[in-house]
């Protein structure tokens, strides 16, 4: 099976950005280790596209069927998988409210 390619959205870019921000202002080397966790897990993501957990959609009946996550602790990726490209939909922290931020744009 070939690799698959990674397509980030633009709020994934941003989520990774604000990640990276957050940290730095305390731990500049940790900020960089974090975003290298997660970058890492993702590029994993290209061979094993269904390593990640399926998210439920009974619970959720708003959600559109068929996304993934994983998680790089504190941190959670949603991602979606294609036919040769893997979508990284988000990337949140555990604490925050995943759900809403996630599929916000589903609902309306």
């Amino acid at each position: 099976m070939a690799k698959y390619r990674i397509r980030y959205t633009r709020d994934a870019v941003d989520d990774l950005d604000s990640i990276f921000d957050y940290i730095s202002e305390d731990h500049r080397d940790a900020a960089a280790g974090m975003l290298e966790r997660i970058e890492n897990t993702i590029l994993n993501l290209a061979d094993n596209p269904r390593m990640g957990a399926v998210l439920p959609t009974n619970d959720l009946s708003l959600v559109e069927p068929g996304y993934r996550s994983i998680v790089v602790s504190p941190y959670i990726i949603f991602y979606r998988i294609g036919k040769v490209e893997i979508f990284i939909a988000r990337v949140l922290h555990c604490r925050q409210d995943w759900m809403n931020l996630l599929f916000e744009n589903s609902w309306t």
